[in-house]
C-alpha cells in the first residue's frame, strides 16, 4: 500500500455532497448504491488525498458486510472522475491519490522519497509562481504538476544535509536537484 495522508476515514456524506452525487448519477440514469456511496463517503471524508487501496482498505473497515473489491473501486473512481466529482493526482510512480474536485484547483508536493502527496499553501504558490514570472518570464502550471521535494520526516532522516541549505539528489526522484532550506532562501536563489 502507498502513503497516503487518510488517516482515519469515516462518517457519513454531507447532505450537499450526497445530493450533488446522487444528482449527477441520476442525470446519467444510474442509482448511488451502498458501495458508490461508501466509497464516496471514504473520499469525501479524508482530509487528504486517498489511494484505491486505502480507499478499499477504509470501506472494508467502515462496512464489513459490504461485499467491495478493488474492481468495484476503480469503477466508482473512473465514474466519479467522469462526473468530475473527484480529481485524480498521479504522482511519478506512486498510486494515484484521490480527493473531491470541490475542494478546487491546488498546487500540491510530493516527498520523492516516501510518496506522501500534501497540499501548497495557495499563498505559498502565488508567491513562487509570481516569482518565476517575474525572474525567467515563465508563466508555470502548478495545478497540473506537483512540485518534488522531501517531506519534513524524511528530510531529517538522512545524513543532515537538508539543514545545510544546499541542492540534493534523492534516490527515487527524476534526477532534478532538489532545492533545500526554507521557503525565503529558495526564493531568493
Amino acid at each position: 500500500m502507498c502513503i497516503s495522508t487518510a488517516g482515519a476515514v469515516s462518517g457519513r456524506l454531507g447532505p450537499h455532497d450526497r445530493e450533488a452525487i446522487a444528482d449527477s448519477l441520476r442525470d446519467r440514469g444510474l442509482r448511488l448504491t451502498f458501495q458508490r456511496e461508501a466509497v464516496c463517503e471514504t473520499i469525501f471524508n479524508c482530509v487528504g488525498h486517498i489511494c484505491a487501496e486505502h480507499i478499499l482498505s477504509a470501506v472494508s473497515t467502515n462496512h464489513p458486510r459490504l461485499r467491495m473489491n478493488k474492481t468495484t473501486v476503480y469503477r466508482t473512481l473512473d465514474l466519479l472522475l467522469d462526473l468530475g466529482l473527484v480529481t485524480e493526482h498521479k504522482c511519478g510512480e506512486g498510486r494515484a491519490q484521490y480527493e473531491p474536485a470541490s475542494r478546487g484547483r491546488h498546487s500540491h508536493l510530493i516527498c520523492c522519497e516516501c510518496g506522501v502527496l500534501m497540499d501548497i499553501d495557495p499563498d505559498v504558490a502565488g508567491s513562487f509562481r509570481d516569482q518565476l514570472r517575474l525572474r525567467y518570464g515563465v508563466q508555470v502550471d502548478l495545478e497540473s504538476y506537483p512540485v518534488v521535494g522531501l517531506c519534513p520526516e524524511c528530510s531529517r532522516g538522512g545524513d543532515g544535509s537538508r539543514s545545510s541549505g544546499g541542492t540534493r539528489s534523492t534516490p527515487g526522484c527524476t534526477g532534478i536537484p532538489l532545492m533545500v532550506g526554507s521557503h525565503q532562501e529558495i526564493m531568493e536563489a
